[in-house]
């Protein structure tokens, strides 16, 4: 009976532990600091040419710079780590005609990748996946972490 109890306890264990093992790691806001280079891209389902994709995204730890041949785009951006998935709230500051535009997203890193999925439509829902189709109209990229000689 004793070895019975004692296996039944070491088994409730080894279970709990292992669920502890299986939780998400907590997201680190900070790791999105430095410079990103796009690895694709789709918008409401279309996939983004990849000369559309050569810019250089640099985050700080409130806001998101993409410098592309025609403007400069700034997003002022929050991260609420705690939501599943990671939930962001961008805002663009710059240029001008964007000025004020909003939208939710969800962001996750895997290592040097970084995936960005959002809705940029006003009153667009939260994405719940990374995934990009003409029903849903989310936007979804997929970046790496710059190399030091990218610009």
């Amino acid at each position: 009976m004793f070895w019975i109890r004692t296996l039944a306890v070491a088994l409730v264990v080894a279970v709990a532990v292992s669920a502890e093992d299986k939780k998400p790691a907590d997201f680190d806001a900070k790791a999105l600091v430095g410079k990103w280079s796009f690895a694709s891209g789709t918008r409401a389902g279309d996939k983004v040419d990849a000369d559309k994709l050569k810019d250089v995204v640099e985050y700080t730890a409130d806001k998101i710079t993409m410098k592309t041949a025609d403007a400069t785009f700034v997003f002022k951006y929050s991260v609420d780590a705690k939501a599943s998935p990671v939930a962001v709230e961008l805002e663009i500051l710059e240029p001008e005609g964007f000025k004020g535009a909003k939208a939710k997203g969800i962001v996750g890193m895997d290592g040097e990748t970084l995936k960005l999925a959002y809705n940029p439509t006003p009153d667009g829902a939260r994405p719940k996946d990374f995934t990009s189709t003409k029903d849903n109209g989310n936007h979804v990229y997929t970046m790496k972490k710059a190399k030091k000689d990218d610009k």
